[in-house]
């Protein structure tokens, strides 16, 4: 089986799980992503482990769990907030423990851990806020029927698609050589044209027809869709960052094709948050 036929097929599977997580219930998808995203933690564990960075292996995936169940059972309403403050002591454990570690790196195992849940357990756990939080809906026109997580994602992969195939067709001009050598500034224009262009046709489609006529949903998704596909580019570039201080070439090989978790995710890094930023605030 040719590399490119693998990648399809898996693409294809890696796509309809995802959406149909998203579109059973939120408790399918908030456990389909408290997998991935402990999926991710244990890469990026094993990158930073590649070149001594860390040997927090075993602490960094169970911290992430607690963290993610917490922030995703109080953002579905399951738990009050007051219990999100459980996480402190959790966190605290991270110091109390190297003293018993007799590690030489103690506060490398600290601080990695600290960034894991920065740059992979919290951007998991925003996905499932801006899911099913209903306010955000209303804020943008969204009818109840449809899913704002789904565009999110509709935006993301064609973004990523898009910057792919028009760098590889139009690329001249390197990006960032020195972090990511095939990125060219062509596909990230090609990315970001192609992204608004879906976020317009996504809002077209799934506007509420008996929402405030003061909202302008086709204006929301454009603006989201320039966050989605220029912030994704940076999580995708950042992710590439940390593969090269580990000097690997993918996170893992968990998605035939592919590479791993990281590898297929990393657009979500700095989007879902940001993305998260902008619906609380507009």
């Amino acid at each position: 089986m040719s590399n490119l036929v693998l990648r399809s097929i898996t693409g294809v599977l890696f796509v309809a799980t995802i959406i149909l997580c998203i579109s059973w219930n939120k408790f399918s998808a908030g456990l389909l992503f408290l997998v991935f995203s402990t999926l991710g933690t244990v890469e990026f564990y094993q990158i930073l482990n590649k070149k001594e960075l860390s040997n927090n292996t075993k602490y960094g995936p169970f911290v992430n769990v607690v963290v993610y169940s917490l922030l995703t059972l109080a953002f579905i309403e399951i738990i009050d907030y007051r219990f999100l403050f459980l996480i402190v002591p959790l966190l605290l454990i991270l110091v109390v423990q190297e003293l018993f570690m007799k590690d030489t790196i103690p506060y490398q195992n600290i601080s990695s851990t600290l960034f894991g849940i920065l740059y992979i357990t919290l951007p998991f756990a925003a996905l499932n806020y801006i899911s099913f939080n209903e306010e955000f809906y209303s804020k943008i026109g969204l009818s109840g029927n449809w899913s704002l997580l789904t565009g999110f994602f509709i935006i993301l992969w064609t973004s990523d698609s898009m910057a792919y195939l028009v760098g590889r067709k139009f690329g001249k001009h390197k990006l960032f050589p020195r972090i990511s050598p095939g990125k060219t500034w062509e596909g990230f224009i090609g990315g970001v044209f192609f992204a608004v262009i879906a976020g317009y046709i996504y809002s077209l489609v799934t506007k509420d027809v008996q929402a405030d006529s003061t909202i302008n949903a086709s204006l929301h998704w454009i603006v989201m869709s320039l966050i989605i596909s220029v912030f994704g580019m940076l999580g995708d570039l950042s992710e590439s960052l940390l593969k090269r201080s580990g000097g690997v070439k993918d996170s893992g090989s968990l998605l035939p094709g592919h590479g791993g978790v990281l590898d297929r995710f990393d657009g979500i890094f700095f989007s879902s948050p940001i993305i998260l930023t902008y619906l609380l605030f507009i």
